[in-house]
């Protein structure tokens, strides 16, 4: 089976370009890229963007925040870090373990970011995941660098996650063959908007072996339910050695979150577009167990609950930012108060 087979899951394939911003909502625009500057036994370099883009009642817009990350990571160990805005805090996790204990480390150092959804925590909280998928891609360099299978997997966690389950396709030919099946990885298509120069913003061109995790989301308020409704795209992609783009996670997210104080999820549907094994896109039904949570309780909740063989760490990852969404419609609705036509 080719890999670029978009059908290969009964998945529809990459999701291209992006809606149209709407009057009256807030946009938050994510970049993580994860490369591999000095070969793929040195150090993953990682910067990344965000920025939050309200669209007015008129049409209109504004910038309402924005922010930069570049880190570096040496044998799993942060060793470089800084970051716009400025948080002289985050020096304290020099030396921390980019993976185990990371976001416990952002919540002691920055907690008034994470209790306001800032864009800068939302990047800061992406390294683990983006850590994660960087194994995927070094495996590969270094199987280009060498001429070698880049899929051996002896000792590979079982019961982790859906493609993983004990009883998976993936399990079943790794303990036949000792070595992982090709993940599926179609081409990518792009996901901006073609007539919208403002409706994403821009990142650096990706080397062969960079990996990079992309999400937008799109929220504002239903004028008559005064429910919040969100729109959400999240796609992680990488260069291959012949230079093409290709994407190994790919979801779209739908969610509806009842009114304040507490915001909880009233609806949530996630639907895969592309997953590498044959059993990823089971995980999907696990979101449902979110509903009616509060929003500011899903950050610690979506990792308490959404484990083992009928989950996906990054589904977990597309699910948990749910929770800035509250607070951003909050400050661009400060922003509109004195629109004479209201929301």
């Amino acid at each position: 089976m080719s890999i670029d087979t978009l059908a290969h899951n009964g998945l529809p394939g990459p999701q291209p370009g992006t809606p149209p911003r709407r009057p009256a909502s807030i946009r938050r625009t994510t970049s993580l890229d994860l490369t591999l500057p000095e070969g793929p036994e040195g150090p993953l370099a990682v910067g990344g963007r965000a920025r939050d883009l309200v669209t007015d009642p008129d049409g209109g817009h504004a910038v309402l925040g924005s922010a930069l990350t570049s880190l570096t990571v040496t044998d799993g160990v942060v060793t470089a870090l800084s970051t716009y805005p400025r948080r002289p805090a985050l020096s304290a996790l020099i030396g921390r373990q980019a993976l185990v204990g990371w976001r416990t480390g952002l919540w002691r150092t920055i907690r008034e970011d994470v209790e306001q959804g800032s864009d800068l925590h939302q990047l800061l909280d992406d390294l683990p995941g983006g850590y994660v998928i960087s194994g995927f891609t070094r495996g590969r360099a270094r199987a280009a660098q060498s001429a070698s299978d880049p899929l051996p997997s002896p000792g590979r966690r079982l019961d982790v996650c859906a493609g993983w389950a004990a009883d998976s396709r993936a399990a079943r030919i790794l303990e036949t063959t000792g070595g992982a099946p090709r993940a599926v990885t179609p081409h990518a298509v792009p996901i901006d908007h073609a007539d919208d120069a403002r409706g994403w913003h821009t990142w650096p061109a990706l080397p062969p072996w960079g990996i990079s995790r992309r999400r937008r989301f799109d929220a504002w308020r239903d004028a008559d339910t005064s429910q919040v409704q969100i729109d959400a795209h999240f796609r992680d992609s990488f260069v291959d050695d012949t230079g093409a783009e290709r994407v190994l996670h790919e979801y779209a997210l739908a969610a509806t979150l009842g009114d304040h104080p507490a915001y909880p999820v009233v609806a949530l549907t996630v639907t895969p577009h592309v997953l590498p094994h044959t059993e990823c896109p089971r995980a999907a039904a696990s979101v449902q167990d979110v509903v009616g949570m509060p929003c500011a309780d899903l950050r610690d909740r979506v990792s308490a609950t959404l484990f083992g063989p009928g989950s996906c760490t990054h589904l977990n990852d597309v699910v948990r930012f749910v929770a800035d969404v509250p607070a951003l419609v909050v400050a661009a609705e400060g922003r509109w108060a004195g629109y004479p036509q209201g929301l």
